[in-house]
């Protein structure tokens, strides 16, 4: 046992060591990071942790549900409850650095269980712990080191905020390890092949479905092999499922898979694209073919075909241009692994061999990628973080914004861009227009009046302010923040900053940064049917939106209050008149549900993803909305229940 755990925490005490300063708090130099995203997350829970609630904070409101997959958001939740007075977006990051550090003592955990050679694993945790081959092998990569010479896996959480990839490939390792013992030898390591299956998939998209490769790959590699059960490995993926059914309904998958694509850089599944898999699929068979004659070689076959299957999309991806899957850039933390492990397994099988060519050959490939890596350990070891100076939160451009936007205590929407958009909620509860991550979004009419309002695209020269105003008063915003060209916000995405000048009043500014007030947002008001939009742009003279925010702005229009009393529960008073129609500005889910005086009120879908709740069946002074999860969510959260009882009552049992 202490030849088991002692390279493991010595593993995890170098990196710590190495990367230690990565924990300091504050808002660090990489401002393109969008870690304060995945923070909010962690915030919102911690405040509310009911997942079947509803959360108004982002793109006028989405299910909690369907903010993000759970694992990484619930953690930092947990911490935040601990520490109430940290800063949300220092918490996750610790969190993530964790992962960082202990990462290479899991590998060196999965290559002495398979291998039972201990100085493989342990080489291959070093390898990993010094080493970054991708920036090497991809010149893109290798130009956007930035100020810290770190490798890659460090460099994905630092500088692009992806902290959960890094999470999940901790559980994508330990996953692996148990995945193979439960095939082996079956018993609890089913249940925890499971367990870690379920953790994958719960923390990162991409870490569970590089996972889902891996495993297939580890099946293919297996088969013919009598002592490698894959029944056991199937079972454990079932029983895997059954405890991230709560989360994984088929509806939060089915929008996923849809959003996917959209989100991933317009991924279009063209010919090259189809040509690009099928050859990727062919090679995968070529090299499993090639290793027929070796089935002692399982492992060597095993980290080729993962190495291939992340290294050629990824490959393609960088210097072609070609996106064989959605997002295949993603997979290079993949990639790198296991050309790390490639690279040791070949040096460790040659220099084993008895013939002295065999082991010079194997010296060779040593020093070659020993040489090659030199210049990156050398830069790694010796900067010691000193370009890492995280500035303290108060004392942040960003901070300032935020803190502006607060104190103007909004009861609209703000609509929010460029940094501003990624850190506001990490500090703030104030409900945003736009938000961080789309890959849940049921409706995505925020996403496209966003980008009118940005571009001005299709909108009639000289008209900009005013369509501008129609496009706010659309998502129910009361503020709007803009950095013009002399900001030094990182995105400065409005192509014209300037049109809001003289049309809105400026409610704060300080350089290049200002917040603008809008008149007259409502969140509900009557309606007749043709003041509802039938469409979303704006196209030169067919302004969709018109009627709509000129009833908003309607004085004599009566007034509407709109009250969130819980994260399920919202109401609406004021004169509700029996036969009337009541706009809603929030974005329509089949869980919402009308009441008025305790009587259901027909919901109906727009055009443009809104609610509309009428005609009304009786006056009232106030129409209450409610959030009533579905059978569906309710059914898979049956099914995890039933799933975790049945594996205690396993696991009491094997102990028994």
């Amino acid at each position: 046992m202490t030849r088991l755990w002692t390279p493991a925490i010595l593993l995890i005490l170098l990196n710590a060591l190495l990367n230690w300063r990565i924990l300091l708090p504050g808002v660090t130099v990489y401002r393109g990071s969008i870690e304060s995203g995945y923070a909010y997350m962690g915030k919102i829970f911690a405040a509310n942790p009911d997942y079947l609630s509803w959360n108004p904070l982002q793109y006028c409101g989405i299910p909690m549900h369907f903010v993000y997959l759970p694992l990484v958001p619930y953690l930092d939740a947990l911490f935040m409850r601990l520490l109430p007075d940290a800063d949300a977006t220092n918490v996750h990051r610790v969190v993530c650095s964790i992962a960082v550090f202990i990462a290479p003592a899991f590998l060196y955990w999965l290559l002495r269980d398979w291998t039972g050679d201990t100085r493989l694993g342990v080489w291959s945790a070093i390898a990993l712990t010094f080493l970054s081959p991708l920036y090497r092998l991809i010149e893109v990569i290798n130009l956007d080191r930035g100020v810290l010479k770190v490798p890659w896996r460090v460099q994905v959480l630092i500088k692009y905020g992806e902290g959960p990839h890094g999470v999940g490939l901790v559980f994508f390792l330990l996953a692996l390890l148990f995945v193979r013992r439960a095939a082996l030898t079956g018993g609890r390591n089913v249940l925890y092949a499971a367990i870690a299956l379920a953790a994958t998939v719960l923390s990162s998209w991409v870490a569970g479905l590089a996972l889902a490769f891996a495993v297939l790959m580890l099946l293919f590699v297996h088969l013919r092999d009598a002592e490698f059960h894959h029944r056991r490995v199937i079972l454990s993926g079932l029983i895997g499922y059954g405890f991230a059914c709560f989360w994984l309904t088929p509806s939060f998958v089915a929008q996923m898979a849809y959003n996917w694509p959209q989100d991933a850089f317009g991924f279009q599944f063209q010919r090259i694209e189809r040509v690009s898999m099928i050859a990727w699929a062919v090679a995968l068979l070529v090299i499993r073919a090639a290793f027929l004659r070796f089935p002692s070689q399982r492992y060597l076959c095993w980290i080729l075909l993962c190495g291939f299957g992340f290294g050629f999309p990824v490959m393609l991806f960088y210097r072609y241009g070609i996106n064989p899957f959605p997002e295949s850039r993603r997979y290079a933390l993949e990639f790198e692994l296991f050309v790390i492990l490639v690279w040791v397994a070949c040096v460790r099988m040659l220099r084993a061999k008895p013939d002295w060519r065999w082991r010079w050959a194997g010296m060779f490939v040593l020093l070659m990628g020993l040489l090659s890596e030199t210049p990156h350990v050398v830069k790694y070891t010796t900067h010691f973080y000193s370009a890492w100076k995280p500035v303290p939160v108060r004392d942040a451009k960003q901070h300032k914004i935020a803190a502006a936007i607060a104190a103007l205590q909004p009861s609209g929407r703000v609509f929010a861009s460029g940094e501003t958009r990624f850190r506001l909620n990490a500090w703030y509860p104030v409900a945003q227009a736009g938000g961080v991550f789309e890959s849940g979004l049921k409706s995505r009419t925020a996403l496209a009046l966003a980008f009118q309002l940005r571009t001005d695209l299709g909108i009639p020269a000289g008209h900009e302010g005013e369509a501008s105003v129609h496009l706010l008063h659309a998502l129910g915003a009361e503020y709007i923040v803009v950095h013009d060209a002399t900001s030094d916000d990182f995105y400065r995405d409005f192509k014209n900053p300037k049109k809001f000048e003289g049309v809105l009043e400026k409610a704060w500014f300080d350089g290049g940064d200002a917040i603008y007030r809008v008149p007259h947002f409502r969140f509900a008001l009557p309606v007749t049917a043709e003041e509802l939009p039938r469409g979303l742009a704006i196209d030169g003279d067919r302004n969709p939106w018109k009627k709509y925010s000129e009833a908003i702005a309607d004085p004599a229009r009566p007034q509407l209050d709109f009250t969130w009393r819980t994260a399920r529960y919202a109401a609406i008073t004021g004169a509700l008149q029996s036969g009337s129609t009541i706009a809603i500005n929030v974005p329509h889910d089949p869980n919402w549900h009308a009441y008025i005086n305790g009587r259901p009120v027909p919901l109906a879908k727009t055009a443009v993803d809104m609610m509309t709740a009428g005609p009304l069946p009786a006056d009232g002074g106030r129409l209450d909305l409610r959030f009533e999860p579905s059978t569906e969510e309710y059914a898979c959260a049956a099914i995890s229940v039933f799933t975790i009882l049945g594996a205690m009552i396993f696991f009491l049992r094997k102990r028994s």
